[in-house]
This record gives C-alpha cells, sequence and structure tokens, in this order.
C-alpha cells in the first residue's frame, strides 16, 4: 500500500494521465511521443518535458530553423576570360553590315625569297653555260631585270677565279621561259673560258628576289600587279535568352539574385559558346525547320579564324626553349607585311612550357601590359613582340598544346548590331513571366592571312 501510494505522489503518475488524456482527445498518437521526451502534437513545434533548448536539440527537432551565414552576393564564376571574343570587340577594325554574307577583299605581298627546286650544274663534272633556268619552289614571285641573292654559295671577285669570301652569289633575270622560269646569269660569278657562267648551285638552296636593274635605255619593266581578291564570312545569329516568373521576382531570397544577375550570367554564356565558334566554327548556310521555326529557314553559321591563318609553325616535338622560340619569333615577323606587335593566344600545356623557360640571351621577358581589354605577358627579341595570353577556350578544343599569334590590325569584326528584345509573356497569354533575348549577328575576319600564324608543339 506505501508503495503505491509513493507512485501516486510521484511525477510519473501524472504523466501516466497526461498521456492518456492526449490519446483520448487525439492531440497525439504514440508515434508521435520521441524516446527522448520529444513530442510533436498536431498543430506543429517540438515539445520537450525535462529538455533545454540547444542548437544540438534544434538541429535534431527542427533542421531548417537555424540558418546557416550565407553570403548575399553570389559569386559569380568565370571559367576563363574570353580573349578571342574580347579582343575582337576592342580591335581597331570593326564595320557594321546589314546582310548575314559579307565580302570583304585582301591583298598579299609578293614573297621575297623561296628555295631553288632543280640543281644547277649538277654531277662530277658540271657543264657550266653564261645562262641558265633557276627553277624554284615559286617561280612567280620573280620578275624579269629582277636580283635573286643565292644564299650559302660564294660569289667572286672581278678576276672571276678568286672565291669572293665576303659576298654571295648573285644572279640577273634576262628573261622567262614558256613554263614561267626565271632565266638568269651571274653578277659576280666564275669566268670559264672567257665567259662568265653560273656556278653548281644545289637543289633546296635558299634564294631572295632583290631590287631590279635596268639597261642604259631601258625605260620599262614588268609591270607589278596587285589586285585584292574576294573571300565571304557569313554572320552567325547568335542568341541568348532568359525568363523569370511574377512569383520568383516577388518572393524574399536568402541570396541577391536579380534579373540583371541572371541576365549577365546570360550573356557570359552566349560569349563563352560565340568564344568557340570564332575560334574554330564551320562557315555554312544550311536550310532546316529547328525547334522556334514553323517551317525551313536559312540559317548561318560563321567560319572560326583558326583556318584563315596564312602561316604555320610546329615545334616537332623539340623542346620549347629559348633557340626554339627565336625561330618562332622569326616566323611570326618575317615574309609579311605586318605589326612588329602581335597578341600570341595559348592553350595551357603550351603556356606551361613557355613558363618554363630560362629566358637569357636574345629573347627575354617584358612587363605586363594592358591591351584590347586584357591584361598580357610579353616576349620580346629583335624580331618582335608577342603579347601573351592564356584562353582556356583552345583547352576545351583539346588544343592545350596549341596557339595562335594573332595581328590585331588584320582582324576584323562583322556586326549587325546588338539587340536586346524585351518579351510579353502575359499579354501574349503564354506565361506570367518576363522575358528578354539577346542577340548578336556577327563574324570575324582576317585581312593579309600571312600576318597571323598557327603554333604546334607536336
Amino acid at each position: 500500500m506505501e508503495k503505491v501510494r509513493d507512485f501516486f505522489r510521484s511525477g510519473g503518475f501524472w504523466m501516466l494521465i497526461f498521456s492518456a488524456v492526449c490519446l483520448l482527445f487525439g492531440v497525439v498518437d504514440g508515434g508521435t511521443v520521441a524516446a527522448a521526451g520529444t513530442v510533436f502534437p498536431a498543430e506543429g513545434g517540438a515539445v520537450a518535458i525535462d529538455e533545454k533548448t540547444s542548437v544540438t536539440r534544434t538541429h535534431t527537432d527542427s533542421p531548417d530553423l537555424l540558418l546557416d551565414t550565407i553570403d548575399k552576393e553570389v559569386t559569380k564564376i568565370r571559367p576563363h576570360e574570353v580573349v578571342l571574343d574580347t579582343i575582337s570587340r576592342h580591335a581597331a577594325k570593326s564595320e557594321s553590315t546589314n546582310n548575314q554574307v559579307v565580302k570583304y577583299y585582301s591583298i598579299d605581298v609578293i614573297e621575297l625569297s623561296t628555295t631553288t627546286a632543280t640543281a644547277i650544274g649538277a654531277g662530277q663534272t658540271p657543264t657550266l653555260h653564261f645562262q641558265e633556268d633557276l627553277n624554284t619552289a615559286d617561280n612567280k614571285i620573280f620578275a624579269r631585270d629582277q636580283t635573286v641573292l643565292v644564299h650559302g654559295i660564294a660569289g667572286y671577285k672581278e678576276d672571276g677565279t678568286t672565291v669572293d669570301p665576303d659576298n654571295e652569289l648573285m644572279l640577273y633575270v634576262v628573261g622567262r621561259s614558256s613554263g614561267g622560269v626565271p632565266n638568269v646569269v651571274a653578277v659576280n660569278g666564275p669566268v670559264v673560258g672567257g665567259t662568265m657562267v653560273v656556278p653548281p648551285i644545289p637543289a633546296g638552296t635558299p634564294v631572295t628576289r632583290a631590287g631590279r636593274a635596268g639597261s642604259e635605255s631601258q625605260i620599262q619593266t614588268d609591270a607589278y600587279s596587285g589586285i585584292p581578291t574576294p573571300s565571304t564570312q557569313y554572320m552567325q545569329k547568335f542568341m541568348a535568352q532568359i525568363e523569370q516568373t511574377t512569383f520568383f521576382k516577388m518572393s524574399d531570397k536568402e541570396a541577391d539574385w536579380t534579373f540583371n544577375d541572371q541576365e549577365e550570367e546570360a550573356i557570359f554564356d552566349m560569349k563563352r559558346t560565340m568564344n568557340l565558334s570564332f575560334w574554330y566554327g564551320k562557315k555554312r548556310m544550311i536550310v532546316v525547320q529547328n525547334a522556334r521555326s514553323n517551317k525551313p529557314e536559312e540559317v548561318y553559321f560563321t567560319g572560326g579564324v583558326w583556318n584563315m591563318a596564312g602561316k604555320e609553325y610546329s615545334f616537332s616535338g623539340l623542346p620549347v626553349d629559348e633557340n626554339n622560340i627565336v625561330g618562332l619569333m622569326k616566323a611570326a615577323f618575317v615574309g609579311n607585311a605586318s605589326s612588329k606587335k602581335k597578341v600570341f593566344i595559348v592553350g595551357s600545356d603550351l603556356l606551361e612550357k613557355f613558363e618554363q623557360v630560362d629566358y637569357r640571351k636574345v629573347v627575354y621577358v617584358g612587363t605586363r601590359q594592358q591591351a584590347y581589354g586584357l591584361e598580357f605577358s610579353s616576349i620580346i627579341s629583335k624580331f618582335g613582340t608577342l603579347l601573351v595570353i592564356h584562353d582556356q577556350t583552345l583547352n576545351d578544343l583539346g588544343w592545350s598544346d596549341r596557339g595562335l599569334v594573332l595581328d590585331a590590325d588584320f582582324l576584323k569584326k562583322w556586326s549587325m548590331g546588338w539587340r536586346v528584345n524585351n518579351i510579353d509573356f502575359r499579354g501574349s497569354g503564354q506565361s506570367d513571366s518576363d522575358g528578354r533575348t539577346l542577340i548578336e549577328p556577327c563574324g570575324l575576319t582576317l585581312k593579309n592571312p600571312e600576318a597571323h600564324m598557327r603554333v604546334l608543339f607536336n
């Protein structure tokens, strides 16, 4: 009897009565009484007896009640700069157009140098003549009356018998064969039997055309013909679109995120994909019905600049060291009428190889500088200056070991204009949303193709 009296006096009896009443009136059910003493009434909340309110208990009973520290300013990740697109927007030459097809004219300079394709006077006892055919890899660069410097072949002094180690052989074009091969005589060649002859010249010998020379009574020479030739480029209609519902716009947000922020992200993605098209797009026009058109329509695709470059240089697997960089600089700046300062856009692997070079002799690293809205490092030599910048788009193309030497003075951007159209989805009954489309039909062209050069590591 004493034990029963003690039970009623203790809190256990009243706890039993409380639970029975709750069950009777449906306040809780058997599954809402937690083992640790927490009770979850049907109206919501979490109550407990003999339990302090703590962060630990709150994380268990109401995980979303306590907010983490949230940066109200959303970090806008920019994985890389859209280098080619940015340069094109800052290039000195830009032109508007009203058509999706543009025709542009370019004119190249005549090359100064080539190599002999056929040997002259080959054999143990060569037969040498006063006049020879100088067949080269590029015969069309030589005019009649042209002087030709032959590299690696010594000339002779005026006596015709003494080799002149200080002066290389020089030839003079006196005519052309029916096939266009220059006919030459020697200017400082050896004298054999009282006649100056053209000495032996191996195949593959470098030759350079120099100034023309006219005779005393001569008043005419071959005319220099310079006619620009046309090329075409297509303006691709690059587009982006954003939409935002009215409820999303009205809702409170943990982080600051507006319609303008969304538009900025859309523009960046638009430019990022445009950058890929500017690099390696295929110039085509097809007639097709896409998801947004009601019938087949013309769709234009712009061509990339990679294949527009007129020159190509390869390290052929050789190390990227100071000596080979000199060869790169020579190829980039010699043999074309171009600028002495060019942009060198590189992938990450090629950039890594250039970063590891110990520049000490004839090329050196210059100061960082701003140009075309970007920041460049520089490599300087007597041939010219390369402004070096990394473009991750080359990595996206699988070209991390490639680069392009670009002469921005001969880069032109054609554009039909940047348009922003607001869309009234509510007025058209489509959606309770705000919308905006961003459109730019445009494309790039390279004039003077020899001023630009693809660079390959392998």
